[in-house]
């Protein structure tokens, strides 16, 4: 078999697999949505800086300059992305929770929609004790008080 005849047979199965793997793709949209509750603890309002670990959680920073009244860090939890206040100084009401305190339930809806097929919905939950060395501050609202922290 020549060269050129090789190249054209190698072109077409490349086609041929190509063609193939288009009609198999079907177009998918996944949705995720989280509910967090936090039960047990205390309600409060706590100010300080919006920042986020490497982990991709949100904490709120420099709280307190007595660390023996309140702790200087808490541990956000929220439902909302909270991505564009990163760096501004907030005040966040909500229960805060501290070790051994209460307990923390995540409820999450996964839909995938399947374009010409059927679409899929997964449910879970989580829920556990908090035994955490940082208190959890269980976010029911957030006001910005200033655009940076410095």
């Amino acid at each position: 078999m020549s060269t050129s005849r090789k190249t054209a047979v190698a072109i077409g199965l490349a086609a041929m697999c190509a063609a193939g793997l288009a009609a198999q793709t079907q177009e998918t949209k996944t949705t995720t949505k989280n509910k967090v509750e936090i039960t047990g603890g205390k309600d409060m309002t706590v100010v300080g800086c919006l920042n986020r670990n490497p982990e991709g959680d949100y904490i709120l920073t420099k709280t307190g300059a007595n660390s023996a009244v309140k702790p200087t860090q808490y541990a956000v939890i929220t439902s909302d992305d909270l991505a564009k206040h990163v760096g501004e100084r907030v005040q966040i009401q909500g229960k805060v929770v501290s070790s051994g305190q209460g307990k923390v339930t995540v409820e999450s809806k996964t839909t995938t929609e399947v374009e010409h097929g059927k679409d899929r919905e997964t449910n879970g939950k989580t829920e556990g004790a908090i035994n955490v060395e940082r208190p959890f501050l269980g976010m029911s609202s957030m006001k910005t008080l200033s655009p940076s922290c410095k």
